[in-house]
């Protein structure tokens, strides 16, 4: 095979590796021991089937179909299947998801599966036709759909040059990329095709009951999901192929157009006629096994080497016609119903297939950072070595069929223990920090649509039904104004405004050089005092003194403090614990108390080394990345443990506490007790009307209160010290002790009060 420039340029490789992928990925959800899951897909507390873009029902009612949007990085893909498969495992927590494509066990009594309980009754009905031509254990084989759609700049480009227009372009450029690959996807079910075990009773209502000879992808053979051999298609032209499916619907050998079987789906219309007016917009490929050895399905390596796959078919030499797909159609269900260890059945093309693919990695790899050149030397290996596929491992990992539903189990077990860890990440949206995250997460439960727009600046959209909102930073949408963050970044303005509405707050002076505020030191209150920027939010540049402190340490807390800003304020101390009230349109939400850094002594190791220690707790880890941050040895660290006669060397006695910080941001390391139903209605109210002050919807509101559980008796017995634009969530979401607070699916009931939120 020689490479062909019919269409495109080998410049374009790298433009056409960015075209966008879309994974489709069914699964079976079952009990323990295998059986079908009881629970119904409502039971989930996700949202609803007649609009969730993402979570889905396949044909039955326990069978998940879990879609990605079409992404241009595979990466990506991979993330976003990890995001779903984590959702979907704590929305079912006592199912399992089966990881092979065909059920290991199936119900004596077919009737007890019960196929999606949908509330189109349309589609509850197509269910009960399939049942009747094809059975309920054809439909029960789960899989993945691999959706490409070629970066339509490309094809743009060729238009005026090579095509007349850009609907003719998709036309004949995918019509012939999908008779492509009916030709040669024999390949893919060599190398990824992996069903060789099935429940002995499994049958077809077409073709029979299964051989009991191992073969290598039942879902590929004439067993899997294949129409009745009297329906024929014809693929020498579009035009022929249109006419053929639609005699298929007209005289009846087919109840929809959907209900044909084939390897590739023509996607971009209602009707396959509409193909001629609107033009094909993606290929939908529909042959492959789950991978059972991976939690998602599919590999990431999987994703990218199919691309090279239908990029280099592109650059083929030649047109394939309706004879071409013929034979691709008989050697691709040889190479499924052969045993899984069978020499590869034409060695020489499956090599040279490799080698153009060697050749796209190459000019890839010159012109990329990608290089899927080992991925292709892996496929030559395994040309060479049946034992190196997919079905070539699992025969040789579980070779008794008897063993394969233990095996499946186990493997479900284990995937399902990924699925639970670190539940304060959405898996694969890491890189988001934690509010963001939650708020994607209850997104994706609910069924809104998302799009992230910068995840470096975690910017994201949700819309629904042609709403959309923007948020940022898990709570900064269009329901706040510019000008309430710039009140409350500023500590002087928002002082004066609740001063204004009446709310008691700290008295002090604010200072624009260090030498003025140095010299306001024989004017500090000795019963205690604040340092902290004038701008400021997360507790930056804060420094806090409960007793008179020595002119040196005052005058390294103010250098602290102008490291954040110009201007700096000094504010007497307010006595009491310091609680966070979380405001949302005018009502308390959630209210935490705040307890500073700190470590226990064990009366061995050194506060460094017992930092040290705390820092490997599971919940600790980069700021606004873990609900605990961090302990850090800071400048402020050693400044308060100086205030109180220790250093980073000191060994404090056991179950003594020390506290490396007086502020009690969990963002500089404090940790959060949940308080919300415990603090007296005094202090909403006070929160509430702070929030309203600043004229602001989302407000993170601090008051030090002496008792907060009894009521405001006096001026004394609160001080609001700060209120904060874009309050972070995720010291409600997972506290220290006490119950979670969902913020993250409050923000989005705010934004979204049309849809019906699952209990």
């Amino acid at each position: 095979m020689t490479i062909s420039t019919q269409w495109f340029q080998p410049s374009d490789i790298p433009q056409l590796f960015e075209s966008t992928v879309g994974i489709e990925k069914e699964s079976l959800r079952l009990d323990n021991q295998g059986n079908f899951s009881q629970h119904t897909h409502d039971s989930g507390g996700l949202g609803g089937r007649d609009y969730h873009p993402y979570i889905q029902t396949d044909f039955a009612e326990a069978q998940l179909e879990l879609i990605t949007p079409p992404l241009k990085q595979n990466q990506d893909l991979i993330n976003w299947l990890a995001g779903l498969h984590q959702i979907t495992a704590a929305a079912y927590p006592e199912d399992l998801i089966w990881p092979a494509s065909p059920p290991a066990k199936l119900n004596s009594d077919r009737d007890t599966i019960p196929v999606a309980k949908l509330s189109n009754s349309k589609e509850v009905a197509y269910r009960e036709h399939l049942v009747q031509v094809y059975g309920k254990d054809v439909q029960l084989v789960s899989g993945i759909h691999y959706n490409f759609q070629i970066k339509p700049q490309l094809v743009h480009k060729l238009v005026g040059s090579r095509f007349p227009s850009f609907i003719q372009a998709t036309n004949q450029i995918y019509f012939e990329l999908g008779r492509r690959y009916f030709r040669y996807r024999w390949l893919l079910t060599y190398l990824f095709g992996v069903s060789p075990y099935v429940d002995s009773t499994y049958e077809s209502k077409l073709f029979g009951t299964p051989p009991q000879t191992i073969m290598r992808s039942i879902r590929q053979s004439r067993y899997g999901y294949r129409n009745a051999n009297s329906i024929n298609i014809d693929y020498s032209s579009l035009t022929s192929m249109i006419e053929s499916i639609e005699k298929a619907v007209n005289d009846n050998f087919l109840s929809l157009e959907k209900e044909l079987y084939r390897d590739v789906r023509f996607r971009g219309g209602q009707k396959v006629r509409d193909f001629l007016c609107q033009g094909i917009k993606y290929l939908e490929f529909r042959n492959f096994d789950l991978n059972p050895f991976t939690p998602y399905g599919i590999t990431k390596d999987q994703i990218d080497f199919i691309k090279l796959f239908l990029i280099s078919l592109l650059f083929l030499e030649g047109e394939t016609d309706d004879a071409s797909v013929n034979l691709g159609n008989r050697l691709n269900q040889a190479v499924a119903e052969a045993h899984p260890q069978t020499p590869c059945p034409d060695l020489e093309e499956g090599k040279l297939l490799c080698q153009s693919m060697r050749e796209v990695a190459q000019v890839l790899k010159e012109n990329s950072q990608i290089d899927l050149l080992p991925l292709v030397e892996k496929a030559e290996a395994a040309l060479e070595d049946s034992k190196l596929t997919l079905a070539g491992q699992l025969i040789n990992e579980c070779p008794d069929p008897a063993n394969f539903l233990a095996w499946g189990l186990e493997q479900a077990r284990e995937f399902k223990q990924g699925y639970q860890k670190r539940p304060y990440h959405l898996h694969g949206f890491e890189n988001f920090e934690l509010s963001t995250q939650d708020v994607i997460k209850e997104a994706l439960k609910v069924g809104l649509k998302l799009e992230i727009v910068d995840p470096m600046d975690n910017l994201i959209k949700v819309s629904h039904q042609g709403h959309q909102e923007y948020i940022r930073n898990g709570n900064m949408t269009a329901k706040d104004s510019l000008i309430s963050y710039f009140l409350m970044e500023n500590k002087v303005a928002t002082k004066d405004i609740l001063k204004e509405a009446g709310i008691y707050v700290p008295q002090g002076q604010h200072f624009n050089e260090i030498d003025e505020a140095s010299h306001y030191y024989p004017f500090l209150p000795e019963q205690g005092f604040v340092v902290k920027p004038k701008n400021t939010n997360y507790g930056l540049g804060i420094s806090i003194f409960k007793t008179l402190p020595s002119q040196s340490q005052y005058r390294q807390a103010l250098e602290i403090a102008f490291e954040e800003d110009n201007t700096i304020l000094v504010e007497s101390f307010v006595p009491g614990d310091e609680l966070r009230f979380y405001v949302q349109a005018g009502e308390v939400l959630a209210v935490c108390e705040r307890q500073p850094a700190q470590v226990v002594g064990d009366g061995k190791h050194t506060i460094s080394q017992l930092i040290d220690q705390a820092n490997q707790h599971p919940l600790r880890g980069p700021k606004h990345f873990a609900p605990m941050t961090l302990l850090e040895k800071g400048k402020t660290e050693a400044l308060q443990l100086e205030a109180n006669q220790l250093s980073f060397e000191s060994i404090p006695d056991k179950d003594q506490v020390v506290y490396l910080r007086e502020n009690s941001n969990v963002s500089t390391g404090g940790l959060s007790i949940d308080r919300t139903d415990q603090v007296y209605d005094d202090y909403n109210a006070i929160a509430i009307q702070a929030a309203e002050a600043l004229g602001t919807t989302f407000c993170g509101v601090d008051i030090l209160i002496k008792d907060y559980t009894a009521p405001i008796k006096q001026t004394g017995d609160y001080g609001v010290i700060e209120a904060n634009f874009n309050p972070a969530m995720s010291i409600h979401r997972f506290v220290g002790q006490g119950q979670d607070r969902y913020l993250g699916r409050a923000v989005l009931q705010e934004l979204f009060p049309e849809l019906t939120w699952p209990q």
